[in-house]
């Protein structure tokens, strides 16, 4: 008596634990957040230079699927949860895009340009950028795999920002 009774006690306590964690949320209740576009690099550095602030640049293109998951997955739950706004501004360049830039120096440049500057083959690329338009942590090529991605962009910010704080 007291077996059955253990076994389905057990059985509705697994049941309820795993369809807790089986919750998933709809895209519609999550808060809208956007990137922001990179138009004023001149601007973004002065601002990054104020703030003590790591510049994380994503380069990307409107036919690149893993541009897409890479902002939904990554970079728009960095957003929105605030944890990145003390140390980072987060920007989004599309390489492909009609829109002029003002680089470093002011000069309007295509996105395109402005992505040649730093050599820009695969998208998307993450660059870790410090004030003067430098590197300061190994950029992100590509999207592998989202399991340890986040990881590999906190390592990066760290360490960048242990570049631009000294």
């Amino acid at each position: 008596m007291i077996k059955p009774l253990l076994f389905h006690l057990l059985t509705l306590l697994l049941l309820t634990t795993f369809s807790l964690h089986a919750v998933e949320y709809d895209e519609d209740d999550l808060p809208f957040v956007q990137i922001s576009s990179l138009r004023n690099f001149s601007a973004l550095s002065e601002e990054a230079a104020n703030s003590n602030k790591i510049i994380m640049l994503e380069v990307s293109a409107s036919y690149c699927d893993y541009c897409r998951i890479l902002e939904e997955e990554i970079i728009k739950p960095m957003l929105r949860s605030g944890d990145y706004t003390k140390d980072v501004l987060i920007r989004q360049l599309e390489i492909d895009s009609a829109y002029l830039v003002n680089d470093v120096t002011g000069e309007k440049i295509t996105s395109s340009e402005f992505a040649e500057k730093f050599k820009i083959k695969i998208t998307p690329t993450l660059l870790f950028l410090d004030s003067g338009g430098n590197e300061v942590s190994e950029r992100i090529l590509g999207v592998y795999s989202l399991d340890f991605y986040g990881s590999y962009v906190d390592k990066a910010l760290i360490n960048g920002l242990k570049v631009i704080k000294n």
